[in-house]
């Protein structure tokens, strides 16, 4: 991360130092994942609501073995790479793989986390049945201060805990700091208690100690108790780099001058760049072949599960292969709708709201508060949570 935010003269360096160990907790131990097919249904995602520091994200996809090689990470930010300044999801321009969704507006990834976790739960209910599980994945984010002063994160916590959504896993990077200032300027608030009082499991610990990280993350999930869960990892900002770690200053590129001396001191051979010893290779294969076996053992379960269920099963490869009527065919499957009298247009759309649900079993509809009102909801649709 040093190296590629170095050769960019561009770049966040104090996220990928000062959250190292829960990058090597998620990526080398907790999560479930398998790079070689990094669209698995049943994966964990994880998600950077913390966007800015993406050189953390894309060191660990290549370490985690992901069709990211070093030569992109070389060409961070730099125009057509497959790593810009901030993860995108894969599209015309960048297809990296492992990136989960865009994050860069701070707090709008914790509520990406959020609906993550609902589809996750919707998935679940829809699809596993008493003998096949086919979803029970979790969902992680890993959010900064600035994520907790926006008001999209604390509207997304609310409903996370109101709707049970234990599935989810939000570490907070809390090295109080934020660009211009240290966090202390502009927050003074308690958040492990704001965070309790919303409905969530908290925990707080030190975001540098191995063992306290893996145990912590173990053990939220673990827990089904319908609270979502929120971990305070307590870290330095740009941890091994004396000249700025701790300080607003490893908030970006400030550091760059003091990549030298900074790799020497964590250990890194002198003169070497984009180093990776032998052993983190060697361990990271032992993850994947660990991974890999999950992964197997998941494949004989979903096929089991789709011969038992031939239905679902088409309904739910039709979904992922986003294969679904155009809207002109979908247009042509309507009925037409023959009205003499005036029509409030909310109530022409409930009606066709209806027949797309027919059309689509995976539709899903909603409002905020106005679903009666404004007519938008299935009649045979349920309701989440209930």
């Amino acid at each position: 991360a040093m190296d590629s935010i170095a050769a960019a003269h561009s770049g966040h360096m104090g996220l990928p130092l000062g959250a190292a160990e829960i990058g090597a907790v998620l990526y080398g131990d907790q999560m479930s994942y398998n790079a070689k097919d990094p669209e698995w249904i049943n994966r964990d995602r994880f998600i950077l609501s913390a966007g800015h520091g993406s050189m953390f994200l894309y060191s660990w996809l290549n370490l985690a073995g992901y069709d990211l090689p070093i030569e992109e990470l070389k060409n961070f930010r730099q125009h057509h790479s497959q790593t810009p300044g901030h993860p995108e999801f894969p599209n015309s321009e960048h297809t990296t793989p492992g990136i989960e969704c865009t994050t860069g507006p701070l707090g709008a990834g914790v509520s990406n986390a959020v609906g993550f976790a609902a589809s996750e739960k919707m998935a679940e209910a829809v699809y596993n049945t008493e003998e096949h599980k086919i979803f029970d994945h979790h969902i992680f984010a890993l959010a900064g201060d600035g994520c907790f002063q926006e008001g999209v994160s604390a509207e997304s916590a609310a409903f996370a805990a109101h709707e049970k959504l234990d599935n989810l896993i939000v570490l907070y990077d809390a090295n109080e700091v934020t660009l211009d200032k240290m966090a202390e300027y502009t927050q003074s608030e308690d958040i492990l208690k704001r965070y309790e009082a919303y409905g969530w499991e908290v925990y707080d610990i030190d975001g540098h100690d191995l063992d306290a990280v893996t145990e912590t993350i173990a053990a939220a999930k673990a827990s089904d108790n319908g609270k979502p869960k929120f971990i305070k990892c307590n870290t330095i900002i740009g941890k091994g780099m004396e000249e700025t770690e701790g300080t607003n200053a490893a908030h970006g590129e400030a550091g760059v001058p003091y990549v030298d001396k900074a790799k020497i001191n964590i250990g890194i051979p002198e003169g070497e760049s984009w180093y990776v010893s032998e052993g983190t290779r060697d361990y990271f294969k032992g993850v994947q072949e660990k991974n890999s076996a999950a992964y197997d053992a998941w494949q004989e379960t979903f096929k089991a599960w789709s011969e038992a269920n031939p239905e679902l099963a088409d309904q739910l490869n039709k979904a992922v292969a986003d294969d679904v009527p155009s809207a002109e065919e979908m247009f042509d499957m309507i009925p037409d709708m023959e009205q003499t009298d005036a029509e409030a247009t909310r109530v022409s759309g409930y009606k066709v709201i209806q027949e797309i649900s027919k059309i689509l079993p995976q539709y899903v509809s909603g409002s905020a508060d106005l679903h009666g009102s404004c007519r938008n909801y299935i009649d045979e649709g349920g309701k989440f949570g209930v």
